[in-house]
């Protein structure tokens, strides 16, 4: 019988443990996120913190020596990074959501395999699931030839974040057929579509450095480009791709829903310090404004809270339902749309957090460098995650609908 994959290992002592670990990693994400973000560069130093700290294993079940974090464990746990800086946490992020995935994707066997090396010597892994064409609604163009002893792989994957300091790659491809042309029956290729993993390290494998963006800029979301790699068969981790990650879809939504929620929170408390000291001294109308005192300023600022509180509760909810294995769907696309909500919720409602701290704020806001330019720029990065709030809206209605 397979272990389960939402399961409560931590203590309440060993939950706090892991916050603080957080709150303090935070704070040096903090202080060097707007020097990457200004250069567009990876924090390359926070990887060897985040390894010295042992967080890959955040999430690694204690059986393997990890830290044994659920979900909501998980989730809060990112969303104290996302507060020190939401573009790093990103990049760290696609870690724990790619181990999550592996807890229910992976045999115990692959598990017994790679899960200690996170634990013990802090193995970092992405998840290189996207192509140009379509993302990774796309069935995958990377070709797996099959030769003797396993694969050669060929591809490019447009958004591999993290892949600057990971240890291993995972990946889709088609398994081609022996000519290595991808099969022309349409539901054989989604049939063929796995999961394959590589050391980053393994000849052919190379990082393209595309990444250049509105937003989340030190998040190290490159190119990954394998060619004509050598993949040996008992690297294939998971023969059912496209099942099996969206079956396991909720350890990426919560957290980056939670990194959303940690940048909304940031955005909030930016706004609040602000506004409880900004004068606009003497105007028309008066001989000194205090803006904490404007009707227009107070509701604004008790809308953020709703918005925050809102996304807040939507995550905890769904996380509390996972690990208690109750009020979900059993249905699979409709368990994947409810699922999917606290991503939806907690993007768009950070953008509109971040819209209405800076309109409080004013014009000052507007000017490159000011925390809140910077958190507005991540923000927009949020509706493109998958599922895509549109991607998300269409499948509720259409599984609804039937």
């Amino acid at each position: 019988m397979p272990t389960p994959v939402h399961v409560v290992e931590m203590s309440a002592d060993e939950r706090e443990h892991a916050f603080a670990v957080c709150r303090e990693l935070a704070e040096e994400f903090r202080a060097v996120g707007p020097r990457h973000d200004a250069e567009n560069s990876f924090p390359h130093a926070m990887a060897a913190r985040v390894r010295e700290l042992r967080l890959p294993g955040l999430n690694i079940p204690k059986r393997y020596g990890g830290w044994g974090a659920d979900i909501a464990t998980t989730a809060r746990c990112v969303e104290l990074l996302a507060y020190g800086d939401p573009a790093i946490t990103l990049g760290f992020n696609m870690h724990f959501g790619v181990i999550g995935f592996f807890r229910g994707m992976w045999s115990a066997e692959h598990q017994a395999r790679f899960f200690p090396g996170v634990a013990q010597h802090g193995h970092l892994f992405d998840g290189a699931y996207s192509e140009t064409r379509a993302g990774v609604m796309g069935l995958a163009d990377t070709r797996a030839v099959p030769v003797e002893g396993g694969y050669r792989v060929s591809g490019r994957k447009s958004w591999g974040t993290l892949s600057l300091v990971a240890d291993f790659h995972t990946f889709n491809a088609t398994v081609t057929n022996p000519n290595g042309e991808l099969p022309g029956d349409h539901a054989e290729r989604a049939a063929r579509e796995v999961m394959l993993v590589c050391p980053a390290t393994a000849p052919g494998v190379r990082i393209e450095k595309t990444w250049d963006a509105l937003g989340m800029r030190a998040s190290g979301t490159e190119t990954v480009v394998f060619e004509d790699v050598f993949v040996p068969q008992a690297d294939l981790v998971s023969a059912a791709f496209r099942p099996g990650l969206f079956a396991n879809l909720e350890w990426q939504t919560l957290s980056f829903a939670s990194i959303y929620l940690g940048l909304a929170r940031r955005a909030y408390d930016e706004t609040l310090a602000i506004l409880r000291k900004k004068r606009l001294g003497a105007v028309s109308e008066a001989a000194d404004v205090k803006l904490s005192e404007q009707q227009l300023v107070q509701v604004g600022i008790g809308e953020m809270r709703v918005l925050i509180e809102t996304a807040a509760n939507c995550i905890e909810v769904a996380a509390t339902r996972l690990n208690e294995d109750r009020d979900l769907p059993a249905d699979p696309s409709l368990r994947l749309g409810w699922l999917e909500i606290p991503k939806v919720v907690s993007t768009e409602n950070a953008i509109r957090v971040v819209d209405i701290g800076m309109r409080l704020v004013g014009g000052g806001a507007f000017r490159r460098g000011h925390v809140l330019e910077k958190l507005y720029r991540d923000a927009r990065s949020g509706p493109f995650h998958p599922l895509t709030t549109d991607q998300l809206m269409q499948h509720l209605g259409r599984a609804e609908l039937g």
